[in-house]
């Protein structure tokens, strides 16, 4: 993985300069699945119909490193995740995250992060697909932890779907603090799309509660869930 992750740096990097974005993300994507080739992660699948045309925002729980990788596998259309600053920081991994397109944001700094959020639902509204982690962090314990406002935020002001995203088995694979992670097969369910169109900021806690309620069904399927 290494040495596969050299060489995806250095494409990376040619693509960037190109001004091939898209590229970019693809040689991010196969470098994924060699990582699950690799650690002899599967990844299963279910609810793929439920994915909207058009851009759509997905907001999913979040519980090992392998949640990530495995959602820009098996999502057809690419993915642009929102990190926290000191990912972005990280050499290497950071300037490359960043350069595809995910979006750095500052939490610390609530002025510089509300521009950032304003430059993401501009992105949205063109036409990408955005991914947030609702927790915000690695879940050290299997359970829900509270949602951050700022994905949905984003969701309303930018008037796409909310596309509710489960994920299963992942921190059994590789819990948080873990080096590397055991063979096995995380399951991800996505759940019916949630309009957000009309919905004014009065409306943000049913709209998280809904999220949250639809996510908590797609992780009853995982047999360790606590809720």
């Amino acid at each position: 993985m290494a040495m596969a992750t050299v060489v995806v740096f250095v494409l990376i990097a040619f693509w960037i300069a190109l001004g091939r974005e898209l590229k970019a993300f693809n040689v991010v994507r196969r470098w994924c699945r060699l990582l699950h080739v690799i650690t002899f992660t599967r990844y299963e699948v279910q609810g793929l119909e439920n994915i909207p045309k058009g851009p759509y925002l997905v907001i999913s729980n979040h519980s090992s490193h392998l949640d990530g990788p495995g959602l820009i596998v098996v999502f057809p259309d690419p993915l642009y995740f929102v990190i926290k600053k000191g990912l972005a920081q990280i050499p290497v991994w950071g300037w490359t995250a960043t350069r595809i397109g995910f979006i750095s944001i500052d939490r610390t700094r609530s002025k510089a992060a509300q521009e950032t959020l304003r430059r993401a639902v501009t992105t949205i509204r063109e036409g990408r697909h955005i991914l947030v982690f609702a927790e915000g962090t690695r879940s050290p314990d299997h359970r829900l932890q509270r949602f951050k406002k700022g994905g949905f935020h984003m969701a309303i002001e930018s008037g796409v779907p909310i596309l509710p995203v489960a994920i299963n088995g992942s921190r059994r694979l590789m819990p948080k603090g873990a080096p590397s992670p055991k063979p096995g097969t995380v399951t991800v369910v996505v759940g019916a799309s949630i309009p957000t169109k009309g919905l004014g900021k009065e409306d943000l806690p049913d709209l998280m509660a809904r999220t949250r309620d639809a996510i908590v069904a797609g992780r009853r399927l995982d047999p360790d869930f606590v809720e």
